[in-house]
């Protein structure tokens, strides 16, 4: 009988671990999607006008990126390439948006992007502009969403 009860209240803590585990879906995820995407293009357009005070709003402080060559980006090296001319790129142009909503407060964002800078002309393994796959995780810390982690991968 004891092995019985022991089971029981077994299955049933499982069973509760497995419910408190399962993930919320977010209560008006369309509308948090657009405000991502509109944060990404502002982001990107900060990006290309060298705005370090914009950029260093979207992006939060513990921010990495592992770009396409595997190096690791902070947001201080960010920020600080972007003041010395030499990181980002002056023109670019991104494809559709993909938002994953995975929470209220926490979602998934991946595109493309193509640079279409004078420098990067001609750079791109099949003699264009060099494009890119990134993904972008977004995270609602004091009621506004910041980027906290980010991927690239060329594609071209």
């Amino acid at each position: 009988m004891k092995r019985l009860i022991a089971i029981a209240v077994s299955a049933a803590v499982c069973g509760g671990l497995i419910g408190a585990c399962s993930v919320r879906k977010p209560a008006d995820s369309s509308n948090a999607a657009q405000i991502l995407r509109q944060i990404e293009l502002n982001w990107e357009d900060a990006v290309q006008a060298r705005d370090v005070d914009r950029v260093g709003q979207i992006e939060a402080d513990d921010w990495r990126s592992v770009g396409h060559d595997g190096k690791v980006e902070t947001r201080d090296d960010d920020l600080n390439g972007l003041r010395s001319g030499k990181g980002g790129h002056v023109e670019a142009e991104l494809g559709p948006l993909d938002v994953k909503m995975l929470g209220d407060d926490i979602a998934v964002v991946q595109s493309t992007l193509t640079d279409k800078s004078a420098a990067a002309a001609g750079t791109g393994h099949d003699g264009g502009r060099p494009a890119y796959a990134y993904m972008d995780v977004w995270v609602k810390r004091g009621g506004k969403w910041v980027v906290v982690r980010s991927q690239t991968a060329r594609v071209n």
